[in-house]
């Protein structure tokens, strides 16, 4: 049972507004976004402070050198005392400290090391450690340093944290952080574990984020830990969803309310979170927009758009009436990750015959604004004058075409409509059901119609019927520069 709170108080600070924070829906791994100067470092201190014995904080700047002190070990037996050295973010003998608290737990269950008789929590640790270090050998030792950390490829052991890089070091850190306290936790039979880390990603590459995500969940049902984690990270959030599934969620932290409700990490969060930890749509925070857009097609044609570079773009694909559920999404997503900007981070496409929403309070479109195209539907843009010309094709043309095909009766029940051509309204006409058949008529040799529509749109600014089916709103709003 890892989940002791569902609901969690923490007084806030004058300077984020007074009061209080109320967190709810708290699920085993509860991930804290928010901009910087938002208050998760206060809040993860506010919630340590709260029960020093049972909670744990790990702070971001995590410094000093991977050694042994004697004063040090003693001071990581009370919890008063590694609280109290948690009350900024800047720990200059975090290190230090760390390693000191090996001794620490060893002292508390006695040095036992019998060789081929190591007992189960030794070995967790060394397990889990490896699964972090999946590069590394790694064991507990009854002599200072307390530990041994080989790297597998050159057999040497590391002494220094001059021997590995940032990153390594900082998982070296925060791994044995987090495992010795769990490790007493388990020896004092602590009825609560309450583990508060802050921003852990510091440092670390996207693999490694990958490993810690996978050893968080490793230990909060190996330790029965609960973990609040604070991080600016979207790859970090994606693997910790990926991990740990319905028992991770994520609250965007927003001062000018009390309540903090944790949202689940379901379907829409899963799917935008791995796309944004995936680091090519990262493009939001640097300068090119996401778009959504309705189902699989109008993710082909978009996508292809930016290839040409003319325009910035990300395509994100959703299934239908999703893209509502992913604009809320990414609305709170970016709401936690991004300063107040006119400029909007993305936008949700929606085909021409849709309502489009309102922008209200409740449903706001600060960071994810809707657009709207002209046309029905993307399949009304294969059969602009624009696209049809590529295929060296006039309108009139086409239609004589489509219904020397349609009388030939070999596209079946379909035959019916396409030999209704003449009197299609090309912008509004429903055309979704006859579009695979149309596009082997009038471009047998080409590729998918959408690869054709895409390619139209990426190569130059869209102008006359396909501008026209596109709209104004799309145009004006990606091509501004062109």
């Amino acid at each position: 049972m890892s989940l002791y709170f569902d609901q969690l108080e923490a007084q806030r600070p004058p300077h984020l507004g007074g009061d209080k924070w109320i967190l709810k829906n708290l699920t085993d791994i509860t991930v804290l976004f928010g901009r910087n100067g938002s208050g998760k470092s206060a809040l993860l201190r506010a919630l340590l402070n709260a029960d020093h014995n049972a909670r744990h904080l790990t702070s971001p700047e995590r410094a000093g050198e991977l050694q042994f002190n004697s004063d040090f070990a003693l001071q990581e037996v009370a919890a008063s005392t590694r609280a109290s050295n948690r009350q900024s973010n800047l720990s200059l003998q975090f290190r230090e400290r760390v390693i000191s608290r090996i001794n620490t737990y060893l002292t508390k269950r006695g040095y036992y090391f019998e060789e081929g008789k190591v007992d189960s929590p030794v070995k967790d640790i060394a397990e889990l450690m490896i699964k972090l270090f999946p590069d590394f050998s790694f064991k507990l030792k009854p002599e200072n340093p307390f530990f041994e950390l080989k790297r597998v490829s050159t057999d040497e052991v590391i002494s220094s944290k001059d021997q590995l890089s940032s990153g390594e070091t900082e998982m070296l850190a925060l791994g044995l952080d987090l495992l010795t306290i769990c490790s007493i936790w388990q020896l004092e039979n602590q009825s609560t574990r309450l583990l508060l880390i802050d921003e852990p990603d510091t440092h670390l590459h996207p693999d490694l984020q990958q490993h810690l995500a996978g050893f968080l969940v490793e230990l909060m049902e190996k330790y029965n830990a609960q973990i609040i984690i604070a991080t600016h990270s979207t790859t970090l959030l994606a693997a910790l969803g990926h991990h740990g599934g319905e028992n991770t969620s994520a609250i965007y932290l927003n001062n000018s309310v009390q309540e903090q409700k944790a949202i689940k990490f379901e379907s829409a969060l899963q799917e935008l979170a791995t796309c944004l930890g995936g680091h090519a749509l990262m493009g939001p925070l640097f300068g090119a927009p996401l778009m959504l857009v309705e189902g699989d097609d109008d993710y082909k044609i978009w996508s292809q758009v930016p290839r040409h570079h003319k325009v910035k773009l990300a395509a994100i694909p959703c299934d239908g009436q999703e893209i509502h559920e992913y604009q809320k999404t990414l609305e709170k997503l970016f709401e936690s990750m991004r300063s107040t900007s006119t400029n909007a981070a993305g936008y949700a496409l929606i085909d021409g015959d849709a309502t489009h929403p309102q922008n209200t309070s409740q449903n706001p479109q600060k960071h994810i604004k809707y657009l709207k195209l002209s046309c029905r539907e993307s399949e009304n843009l294969f059969i602009t004058d624009e696209v049809l010309k590529k295929l060296s094709l006039d309108w009139e043309t086409a239609k004589t075409k489509i219904k020397e095909a349609a009388s030939s009766k070999r596209h079946g029940k379909k035959s019916d409509r396409l030999s209704t051509c003449d009197t299609w309204d090309r912008k509004n006409e429903d055309i979704k059901e006859v579009i695979d058949p149309l596009s082997e008529i009038l471009d047998p040799t080409g590729p998918n119609w959408t690869v054709r529509v895409g390619k139209c749109i990426g190569e130059q600014k869209p102008t006359g019927q396909l501008a026209e089916f596109i709209g104004d709103s799309v145009i004006n709003t990606f091509w501004i520069s062109t």
